[in-house]
């Protein structure tokens, strides 16, 4: 596992960017593991180290054989520190320094930065930390850490989904729809709804021209009429088409809804959390499997098109540009 935005973003402010160690008092600059932090180390800008309470490595500082290891990259077993102090309090197998003694370090810290700020300052603060939640669950049930497996699956030659899969999708599409953004976030709320659009019209296609197929597990592909009966060569001729038809279809649905989880990124960063995902990079559209003929694509919306109130084109518009190119634009 690793640090995720929410968490790190919480740790942040609630540390109020300054190292927690007693007397230290040092501001610290977010770490970002790339050429950046290098060039702001040398010019002489301390950076902030996440370090763990718990050790999630056996034998490491702390480590701890009953702690679950799903909370060892939380909030709760995150503390901020400069270099130095990580070092310190790491030392020696992290022997010098007790799990009771950094959460009482790390509560008292978290407690004087609370009580510098002003009312509107927490409010805000409070609101900026729920929203990052409320987008680490979106960025959970669209799997984006799995986004290149899941388009490469539906630009398969034979697009494939599980039944497990489409399911979430659906869940999704719930989850999405019950959701209420805060208005201090209007290009949130707007790239919200345009990725709500294009996953429940990506959802209703897969659901429409899948079929689920024989043999083992629960896996659905895309309709092939021609497979489950004797056809003249015109009948075939037909379903190959059409079949091929919804294929294209599912592949632009796939293009749309990229661009469209790409912009819900660029609107977090650019209203919320600066390093969302900034590790991980733009989201890909990967065409077709395997090791022959796999493409990765990285798309994301044009200038003119982010300009729309709605950037995804709509389902009719997306039918007729399939006719119109006679095919997907692959």
């Amino acid at each position: 596992m690793a640090i995720s935005s929410s968490a790190r973003k919480v740790l942040w402010a609630r540390s109020g960017g300054v190292c927690a160690f007693p007397d230290c008092l040092q501001e610290l600059t977010i770490n970002l593991k790339d050429e950046e932090s290098k060039s702001l180390s040398s010019a002489g800008v301390p950076l902030g180290e996440e370090a763990h309470i718990v050790s999630g490595a056996p034998g490491g500082p702390r480590h701890d054989k009953n702690y679950p290891q799903a909370r060892i990259d939380s909030y709760e077993n995150l503390i901020l520190l400069c270099p130095t102090h990580h070092r310190l309090i790491d030392k020696n197998g992290g022997s010098e320094f007790s799990v009771e003694q950094l959460h009482r370090m790390k509560v008292s810290h978290e407690a004087d930065q609370r009580a510098g700020k002003t009312d509107a300052q927490r409010r805000r603060e409070e609101m900026e930390l729920r929203v990052s939640a409320v987008v680490e669950v979106w960025a959970t049930k669209a799997d984006l850490d799995n986004w290149d497996e899941f388009t490469s699956r539906m630009n398969d030659a034979i697009p494939r989904l599980t039944g497990d899969h489409i399911d979430a999708l659906v869940l999704e599409v719930d989850w999405l729809t019950t959701r209420k953004w805060p208005d201090a976030y209007p290009e949130i709320r707007r790239a919200f709804r345009n990725y709500r659009q294009a996953l429940i019209d990506a959802t209703r296609h897969i659901r429409r021209s899948m079929e689920l197929i024989e043999g083992p597990g629960d896996v659905y592909e895309m309709y092939r009429a021609h497979k489950h009966q004797l056809m003249t060569q015109a009948e075939y001729n037909e379903s190959l088409a059409e079949f091929q038809f919804n294929t294209d279809v599912l592949y632009e649905l796939a293009f749309e809804l990229t661009k469209a989880a790409n912009f819900v990124c660029d609107a977090v960063r650019s209203e919320l959390d600066p390093l969302f995902r900034l590790e991980q990079g733009v989201l890909p559209l990967r065409v077709g499997a395997g090791l022959f003929g796999s493409e990765l694509l990285t798309e994301e919306y044009s200038e003119t098109e982010s300009e729309r109130e709605s950037p995804y084109i709509g389902f009719a518009a997306l039918l007729e540009r399939v006719k119109a190119q006679g095919g997907a634009s692959r």
